[in-house]
Protein backbone atom coordinates (compact mmCIF):
# COMPACT_ATOMS: atom_id res chain seq x y z
CA UNK A 1 0.00 0.00 0.00
CA UNK A 2 1.61 3.25 -1.02
CA UNK A 3 2.55 5.65 1.73
CA UNK A 4 0.12 8.46 2.34
CA UNK A 5 1.42 11.66 0.89
CA UNK A 6 1.41 14.61 3.27
CA UNK A 7 0.86 18.06 1.91
CA UNK A 8 3.67 20.46 2.56
CA UNK A 9 2.35 23.57 4.33
CA UNK A 10 2.50 26.64 2.18
CA UNK A 11 4.00 29.93 3.41
CA UNK A 12 0.44 31.32 3.45
CA UNK A 13 -0.65 28.60 5.89
CA UNK A 14 2.33 29.39 8.12
CA UNK A 15 1.33 33.05 8.22
CA UNK A 16 -2.38 32.67 9.01
CA UNK A 17 -1.73 33.28 12.72
CA UNK A 18 -0.75 36.87 11.97
CA UNK A 19 -4.38 37.58 11.12
CA UNK A 20 -5.77 35.84 14.20
CA UNK A 21 -8.26 38.10 16.00
CA UNK A 22 -7.39 36.46 19.33
CA UNK A 23 -3.71 37.25 18.78
CA UNK A 24 -4.63 40.86 18.09
CA UNK A 25 -6.53 41.02 21.37
CA UNK A 26 -3.52 39.65 23.28
CA UNK A 27 -1.02 41.96 21.57
CA UNK A 28 -3.15 45.07 22.03
CA UNK A 29 -3.83 44.17 25.66
CA UNK A 30 -0.10 43.91 26.31
CA UNK A 31 0.45 47.26 24.61
CA UNK A 32 -2.44 48.77 26.58
CA UNK A 33 -0.85 47.80 29.88
CA UNK A 34 2.75 48.56 28.92
CA UNK A 35 2.36 51.91 27.19
CA UNK A 36 1.40 54.19 30.12
CA UNK A 37 4.37 53.45 32.37
CA UNK A 38 7.03 52.34 29.86
CA UNK A 39 6.60 54.72 26.97
CA UNK A 40 4.55 57.73 27.99
CA UNK A 41 6.39 58.35 31.26
CA UNK A 42 9.85 58.24 29.74
CA UNK A 43 9.57 59.24 26.10
CA UNK A 44 6.29 60.56 24.79
CA UNK A 45 4.40 62.26 27.63
CA UNK A 46 6.09 65.63 27.31
CA UNK A 47 5.94 65.48 23.51
CA UNK A 48 2.21 64.67 23.57
CA UNK A 49 1.61 67.56 25.94
CA UNK A 50 3.47 69.98 23.64
CA UNK A 51 1.61 68.66 20.62
CA UNK A 52 -1.74 69.18 22.36
CA UNK A 53 -0.81 72.82 23.05
CA UNK A 54 0.78 73.46 19.63
CA UNK A 55 -0.75 76.19 17.49
CA UNK A 56 -0.09 78.06 14.27
CA UNK A 57 -0.35 81.82 13.90
CA UNK A 58 -2.47 82.84 10.93
CA UNK A 59 -3.39 86.47 10.34
CA UNK A 60 -2.93 87.24 14.02
CA UNK A 61 -5.12 84.30 15.08
CA UNK A 62 -3.73 81.32 16.99
CA UNK A 63 -5.07 78.09 15.46
CA UNK A 64 -4.55 74.88 17.48
CA UNK A 65 -2.92 72.09 15.50
CA UNK A 66 -4.67 69.03 16.98
CA UNK A 67 -8.35 69.92 16.27
CA UNK A 68 -7.51 71.18 12.77
CA UNK A 69 -5.63 67.96 12.01
CA UNK A 70 -8.47 65.89 13.44
CA UNK A 71 -10.97 67.80 11.28
CA UNK A 72 -8.91 67.17 8.14
CA UNK A 73 -8.54 63.45 8.91
CA UNK A 74 -12.26 63.13 9.68
CA UNK A 75 -13.14 64.86 6.39
CA UNK A 76 -10.88 62.51 4.43
CA UNK A 77 -12.37 59.46 6.15
CA UNK A 78 -15.90 60.67 5.46
CA UNK A 79 -15.08 61.04 1.76
CA UNK A 80 -13.34 57.67 1.50
CA UNK A 81 -15.98 55.73 3.45
CA UNK A 82 -19.03 57.78 2.46
CA UNK A 83 -20.77 54.66 1.13
CA UNK A 84 -20.71 53.14 4.61
CA UNK A 85 -22.09 56.17 6.45
CA UNK A 86 -25.54 55.64 7.93
CA UNK A 87 -27.75 57.61 10.29
CA UNK A 88 -27.05 55.17 13.11
CA UNK A 89 -23.30 55.57 12.68
CA UNK A 90 -23.66 59.35 12.74
CA UNK A 91 -25.68 58.99 15.95
CA UNK A 92 -23.00 56.67 17.35
CA UNK A 93 -20.29 59.24 16.64
CA UNK A 94 -22.35 62.00 18.26
CA UNK A 95 -22.92 59.85 21.36
CA UNK A 96 -19.16 59.21 21.62
CA UNK A 97 -18.41 62.95 21.46
CA UNK A 98 -21.05 63.73 24.12
CA UNK A 99 -19.75 60.99 26.43
CA UNK A 100 -16.15 62.20 26.06
CA UNK A 101 -17.31 65.72 26.91
CA UNK A 102 -19.13 64.34 29.96
CA UNK A 103 -15.98 62.53 31.10
CA UNK A 104 -13.88 65.65 30.72
CA UNK A 105 -16.38 67.79 32.62
CA UNK A 106 -16.33 65.33 35.54
CA UNK A 107 -12.78 64.00 35.85
CA UNK A 108 -9.45 65.85 36.10
CA UNK A 109 -11.30 69.11 36.69
CA UNK A 110 -8.29 70.96 38.06
CA UNK A 111 -6.28 70.13 34.94
CA UNK A 112 -8.45 72.51 32.90
CA UNK A 113 -7.70 70.56 29.69
CA UNK A 114 -8.96 71.54 26.29
CA UNK A 115 -11.53 69.24 24.73
CA UNK A 116 -9.03 68.08 22.13
CA UNK A 117 -6.14 67.47 24.57
CA UNK A 118 -4.48 64.16 23.62
CA UNK A 119 -3.41 63.28 27.15
CA UNK A 120 -6.92 63.85 28.46
CA UNK A 121 -8.48 61.70 25.74
CA UNK A 122 -5.89 58.90 25.76
CA UNK A 123 -7.96 56.70 28.08
CA UNK A 124 -11.15 57.09 26.04
CA UNK A 125 -9.45 56.49 22.70
CA UNK A 126 -7.33 53.53 23.86
CA UNK A 127 -10.21 51.62 25.44
CA UNK A 128 -12.62 52.39 22.62
CA UNK A 129 -10.13 50.74 20.26
CA UNK A 130 -9.82 47.87 22.74
CA UNK A 131 -13.58 47.28 22.47
CA UNK A 132 -13.40 47.15 18.68
CA UNK A 133 -10.63 44.54 18.80
CA UNK A 134 -12.37 42.36 21.40
CA UNK A 135 -15.68 42.61 19.54
CA UNK A 136 -13.96 41.55 16.31
CA UNK A 137 -12.73 38.45 18.12
CA UNK A 138 -15.92 37.48 19.96
CA UNK A 139 -18.70 38.32 17.50
CA UNK A 140 -17.81 35.68 14.84
CA UNK A 141 -17.61 32.98 17.53
CA UNK A 142 -21.35 33.12 18.11
CA UNK A 143 -21.34 34.61 21.60
CA UNK A 144 -24.64 36.17 22.74
CA UNK A 145 -24.64 39.95 22.53
CA UNK A 146 -25.01 40.38 26.30
CA UNK A 147 -22.00 38.13 26.92
CA UNK A 148 -19.90 40.09 24.43
CA UNK A 149 -20.82 43.31 26.24
CA UNK A 150 -20.02 41.89 29.66
CA UNK A 151 -16.74 40.20 28.67
CA UNK A 152 -15.48 43.28 26.84
CA UNK A 153 -16.31 45.64 29.70
CA UNK A 154 -14.89 43.39 32.44
CA UNK A 155 -11.69 42.75 30.46
CA UNK A 156 -11.19 46.48 29.98
CA UNK A 157 -11.68 47.24 33.69
CA UNK A 158 -9.42 44.31 34.66
CA UNK A 159 -6.55 45.43 32.44
CA UNK A 160 -6.89 49.00 33.67
CA UNK A 161 -6.92 47.88 37.33
CA UNK A 162 -3.83 45.73 36.78
CA UNK A 163 -2.08 48.63 35.10
CA UNK A 164 -2.81 51.02 37.97
CA UNK A 165 -1.96 48.44 40.67
CA UNK A 166 1.37 47.69 38.98
CA UNK A 167 2.23 51.38 39.05
CA UNK A 168 2.24 51.28 42.84
CA UNK A 169 5.66 49.61 42.50
CA UNK A 170 7.06 52.13 40.02
CA UNK A 171 8.73 55.23 41.37
CA UNK A 172 7.71 57.67 38.64
CA UNK A 173 4.09 56.50 38.40
CA UNK A 174 1.12 56.69 40.76
CA UNK A 175 -2.06 54.69 41.32
CA UNK A 176 -5.07 56.75 40.25
CA UNK A 177 -8.62 55.53 40.67
CA UNK A 178 -9.66 58.22 38.22
CA UNK A 179 -7.68 56.53 35.43
CA UNK A 180 -9.56 53.27 36.00
CA UNK A 181 -12.83 55.21 35.87
CA UNK A 182 -11.82 56.87 32.59
CA UNK A 183 -10.79 53.53 31.10
CA UNK A 184 -14.15 52.01 32.11
CA UNK A 185 -15.92 55.01 30.56
CA UNK A 186 -13.85 54.56 27.39
CA UNK A 187 -14.82 50.88 27.22
CA UNK A 188 -18.47 51.86 27.54
CA UNK A 189 -18.07 54.45 24.78
CA UNK A 190 -16.60 51.76 22.53
CA UNK A 191 -19.47 49.37 23.25
CA UNK A 192 -22.13 51.97 22.54
CA UNK A 193 -20.43 53.09 19.32
CA UNK A 194 -20.20 49.47 18.17
CA UNK A 195 -23.77 48.55 19.01
CA UNK A 196 -25.25 51.70 17.53
CA UNK A 197 -22.97 51.76 14.50
CA UNK A 198 -23.47 48.12 13.58
CA UNK A 199 -26.59 46.15 12.73
CA UNK A 200 -26.56 44.72 16.27
CA UNK A 201 -28.53 47.84 17.24
CA UNK A 202 -31.58 46.09 15.80
CA UNK A 203 -31.40 43.53 18.59
CA UNK A 204 -31.27 46.34 21.14
CA UNK A 205 -34.12 48.28 19.57
CA UNK A 206 -36.40 45.25 19.57
CA UNK A 207 -35.71 44.55 23.23
CA UNK A 208 -35.47 48.06 24.64
CA UNK A 209 -38.88 48.18 26.31
CA UNK A 210 -38.47 45.34 28.81
CA UNK A 211 -35.51 46.82 30.69
CA UNK A 212 -36.99 45.53 33.96
CA UNK A 213 -37.32 41.82 34.61
CA UNK A 214 -38.88 39.48 37.14
CA UNK A 215 -35.57 37.72 37.77
CA UNK A 216 -32.44 39.65 38.69
CA UNK A 217 -30.22 37.44 36.50
CA UNK A 218 -32.18 38.51 33.40
CA UNK A 219 -30.79 42.04 33.71
CA UNK A 220 -27.39 40.63 32.74
CA UNK A 221 -28.77 38.54 29.86
CA UNK A 222 -30.67 41.36 28.20
CA UNK A 223 -28.36 43.73 26.24
CA UNK A 224 -30.46 46.88 26.82
CA UNK A 225 -30.73 46.29 30.58
CA UNK A 226 -27.05 45.43 30.81
CA UNK A 227 -26.03 48.62 29.01
CA UNK A 228 -28.12 50.72 31.42
CA UNK A 229 -26.51 49.05 34.44
CA UNK A 230 -22.99 49.45 33.03
CA UNK A 231 -23.67 53.10 32.24
CA UNK A 232 -24.79 53.79 35.82
CA UNK A 233 -21.84 51.83 37.25
CA UNK A 234 -19.32 53.67 35.06
CA UNK A 235 -20.88 57.06 35.74
CA UNK A 236 -20.83 56.53 39.51
CA UNK A 237 -17.20 55.41 39.37
CA UNK A 238 -16.28 58.41 37.22
CA UNK A 239 -17.98 60.90 39.57
CA UNK A 240 -16.72 59.42 42.85
CA UNK A 241 -13.15 58.97 41.64
CA UNK A 242 -13.07 62.63 40.62
CA UNK A 243 -14.24 63.71 44.08
CA UNK A 244 -12.04 61.26 46.01
CA UNK A 245 -8.88 61.21 43.95
CA UNK A 246 -6.31 60.60 46.66
CA UNK A 247 -4.98 57.07 47.10
CA UNK A 248 -6.25 56.86 50.69
CA UNK A 249 -9.82 57.08 49.36
CA UNK A 250 -9.50 54.30 46.74
CA UNK A 251 -11.32 51.70 48.85
CA UNK A 252 -14.01 54.23 49.74
CA UNK A 253 -14.56 54.97 46.05
CA UNK A 254 -15.08 51.26 45.35
CA UNK A 255 -17.43 50.83 48.32
CA UNK A 256 -19.54 53.89 47.49
CA UNK A 257 -19.70 52.92 43.81
CA UNK A 258 -20.93 49.44 44.68
CA UNK A 259 -23.47 50.80 47.17
CA UNK A 260 -24.77 53.35 44.68
CA UNK A 261 -24.98 50.73 41.94
CA UNK A 262 -26.85 48.25 44.15
CA UNK A 263 -29.30 50.94 45.28
CA UNK A 264 -30.02 51.94 41.67
CA UNK A 265 -30.33 48.28 40.66
CA UNK A 266 -32.86 47.55 43.40
CA UNK A 267 -34.83 50.73 42.75
CA UNK A 268 -34.98 49.90 39.05
CA UNK A 269 -36.18 46.39 39.87
CA UNK A 270 -38.87 47.26 42.40
CA UNK A 271 -40.16 50.15 40.28
CA UNK A 272 -42.03 47.58 38.15
CA UNK A 273 -44.40 46.97 41.07
CA UNK A 274 -47.18 49.53 41.08
CA UNK A 275 -47.43 50.15 44.83
CA UNK A 276 -43.70 50.53 45.33
CA UNK A 277 -43.38 52.61 42.17
CA UNK A 278 -45.89 55.21 43.35
CA UNK A 279 -44.35 55.21 46.81
CA UNK A 280 -40.90 55.93 45.33
CA UNK A 281 -42.37 58.63 43.08
CA UNK A 282 -44.08 60.28 46.05
CA UNK A 283 -40.84 60.33 48.07
CA UNK A 284 -38.94 61.71 45.08
CA UNK A 285 -41.42 64.51 44.49
CA UNK A 286 -41.47 65.33 48.21
CA UNK A 287 -37.67 65.55 48.28
CA UNK A 288 -37.62 67.78 45.19
CA UNK A 289 -40.30 70.00 46.73
CA UNK A 290 -38.44 70.40 50.03
CA UNK A 291 -35.18 71.19 48.22
CA UNK A 292 -36.93 73.72 45.97
CA UNK A 293 -38.51 75.42 49.01
CA UNK A 294 -35.13 75.56 50.79
CA UNK A 295 -33.43 77.04 47.73
CA UNK A 296 -36.12 79.70 47.21
CA UNK A 297 -35.99 80.63 50.89
CA UNK A 298 -32.18 81.03 51.03
CA UNK A 299 -31.33 81.91 47.41
CA UNK A 300 -30.33 85.45 48.43
CA UNK A 301 -27.99 84.18 51.14
CA UNK A 302 -24.67 82.37 50.93
CA UNK A 303 -23.51 79.78 53.45
CA UNK A 304 -26.47 79.40 55.81
CA UNK A 305 -25.11 76.51 57.89
CA UNK A 306 -21.78 74.77 58.47
CA UNK A 307 -20.78 71.88 60.67
CA UNK A 308 -18.19 69.09 60.38
CA UNK A 309 -19.00 67.13 57.23
CA UNK A 310 -21.85 69.40 56.11
CA UNK A 311 -22.15 72.82 54.50
CA UNK A 312 -25.45 74.34 53.33
CA UNK A 313 -25.03 76.83 50.49
CA UNK A 314 -28.11 78.77 49.36
CA UNK A 315 -30.26 76.11 50.99
CA UNK A 316 -28.51 73.25 49.18
CA UNK A 317 -26.84 70.72 51.52
CA UNK A 318 -23.40 69.40 50.52
CA UNK A 319 -22.19 66.40 52.52
CA UNK A 320 -18.64 65.16 52.96
CA UNK A 321 -17.19 66.31 49.64
CA UNK A 322 -15.08 69.44 49.23
CA UNK A 323 -16.80 72.30 47.45
CA UNK A 324 -15.69 75.22 45.30
CA UNK A 325 -17.83 78.39 45.08
CA UNK A 326 -17.03 80.61 42.12
CA UNK A 327 -17.21 84.40 42.05
CA UNK A 328 -20.48 84.31 40.06
CA UNK A 329 -22.17 82.31 42.84
CA UNK A 330 -22.19 78.93 41.11
CA UNK A 331 -20.59 75.98 42.87
CA UNK A 332 -19.52 72.37 42.36
CA UNK A 333 -18.10 69.56 44.49
CA UNK A 334 -14.37 69.10 43.87
CA UNK A 335 -11.60 66.66 44.69
CA UNK A 336 -11.29 66.09 48.44
CA UNK A 337 -7.70 66.88 49.40
CA UNK A 338 -5.55 68.46 52.08
CA UNK A 339 -2.61 69.36 49.83
CA UNK A 340 -2.96 71.37 46.61
CA UNK A 341 -0.59 70.56 43.74
CA UNK A 342 0.79 73.04 41.25
CA UNK A 343 -1.98 72.38 38.72
CA UNK A 344 -4.57 73.04 41.44
CA UNK A 345 -2.97 76.36 42.36
CA UNK A 346 -2.77 77.35 38.68
CA UNK A 347 -6.47 76.58 38.27
CA UNK A 348 -7.31 78.88 41.19
CA UNK A 349 -5.26 81.69 39.70
CA UNK A 350 -6.91 81.26 36.29
CA UNK A 351 -10.23 82.27 37.84
CA UNK A 352 -8.80 85.82 37.98
CA UNK A 353 -10.33 86.71 41.33
CA UNK A 354 -9.11 89.34 43.77
CA UNK A 355 -9.35 87.07 46.83
CA UNK A 356 -9.05 83.33 47.37
CA UNK A 357 -10.50 82.00 50.63
CA UNK A 358 -9.67 78.45 51.65
CA UNK A 359 -11.49 76.60 54.40
CA UNK A 360 -8.75 74.31 55.69
CA UNK A 361 -11.06 71.88 57.50
CA UNK A 362 -12.57 71.63 60.94
CA UNK A 363 -9.15 71.41 62.61
CA UNK A 364 -7.09 73.22 59.97
CA UNK A 365 -5.56 70.09 58.43
CA UNK A 366 -6.10 71.24 54.83
CA UNK A 367 -5.02 74.21 52.74
CA UNK A 368 -1.45 72.96 52.25
CA UNK A 369 0.69 73.43 49.16
CA UNK A 370 1.00 77.22 49.10
CA UNK A 371 4.22 79.10 49.95
CA UNK A 372 3.15 79.19 53.58
CA UNK A 373 0.31 78.26 55.92
CA UNK A 374 -0.14 81.82 57.15
CA UNK A 375 -3.77 82.97 57.49
CA UNK A 376 -3.19 85.94 55.22
CA UNK A 377 -0.72 86.18 52.34
CA UNK A 378 -0.35 87.68 48.87
CA UNK A 379 0.58 85.88 45.66
CA UNK A 380 1.58 87.02 42.20
CA UNK A 381 -0.97 86.00 39.56
CA UNK A 382 0.76 85.61 36.22
CA UNK A 383 -2.61 85.47 34.44
CA UNK A 384 -3.67 88.94 35.60
CA UNK A 385 -0.12 90.34 36.00
CA UNK A 386 -1.04 91.48 39.48
CA UNK A 387 -1.39 90.43 43.09
CA UNK A 388 -4.04 88.26 44.67
CA UNK A 389 -4.92 87.88 48.33
CA UNK A 390 -4.97 84.36 49.80
CA UNK A 391 -6.71 83.70 53.11
CA UNK A 392 -6.51 80.27 54.81
CA UNK A 393 -8.74 79.72 57.85
CA UNK A 394 -10.50 76.88 59.62
CA UNK A 395 -13.96 76.18 58.24
CA UNK A 396 -16.13 78.14 60.71
CA UNK A 397 -14.03 81.31 60.37
CA UNK A 398 -13.62 80.84 56.60
CA UNK A 399 -17.39 80.56 56.07
CA UNK A 400 -18.04 83.69 58.13
CA UNK A 401 -15.40 85.59 56.16
CA UNK A 402 -16.76 84.38 52.83
CA UNK A 403 -20.28 85.53 53.70
CA UNK A 404 -18.99 88.95 54.73
CA UNK A 405 -16.91 89.36 51.57
CA UNK A 406 -19.85 88.40 49.35
CA UNK A 407 -22.11 90.90 51.12
CA UNK A 408 -19.45 93.50 50.36
CA UNK A 409 -19.60 92.35 46.71
CA UNK A 410 -15.97 91.27 46.62
CA UNK A 411 -14.60 89.15 43.78
CA UNK A 412 -13.81 86.01 45.77
CA UNK A 413 -13.20 82.30 45.11
CA UNK A 414 -13.96 79.94 48.00
CA UNK A 415 -12.65 76.38 48.42
CA UNK A 416 -13.91 74.45 51.47
CA UNK A 417 -12.29 71.26 52.78
CA UNK A 418 -15.49 69.64 54.09
CA UNK A 419 -14.07 67.39 56.82
CA UNK A 420 -16.19 65.44 59.27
Amino acid sequence: MPAKRTQKPSPRMHMHWIHSSRLHVVMYSMLLVATPFLMLANFLQEAIGKLSRASVELSGTSIPVVPVTALIVATVLLIVFRAHITRLRIVAGAIAVVMIAMGQAINDYYFDHKFYDLQQNWHYIAYTIFCFIVYRDLAPRGYPLSRIILITYLCGVSFSSFDEAFQLRISNRAFEMGDIAKDAWGALIGLIVLLFGENRFGALALNWRPVRHSRLSDYFRQPSSLLILLFVLSYLLLCLSSLLGELIYAKLVIILTIIGFVVFFLLLHISQYRGLKYGMLTLLLAGIGLQAYSFVKYRGDYIVHQQPGLVVYKGIPIFFFDVMIFPDGTFRPVDRKEHFRQRDRMFFLKQKTDIIVIGSGTHGEGGNGFPGKWPNQFLYNRYTKGGIQLIILKNPQACELFNRLKREQKNVLFILHNTA
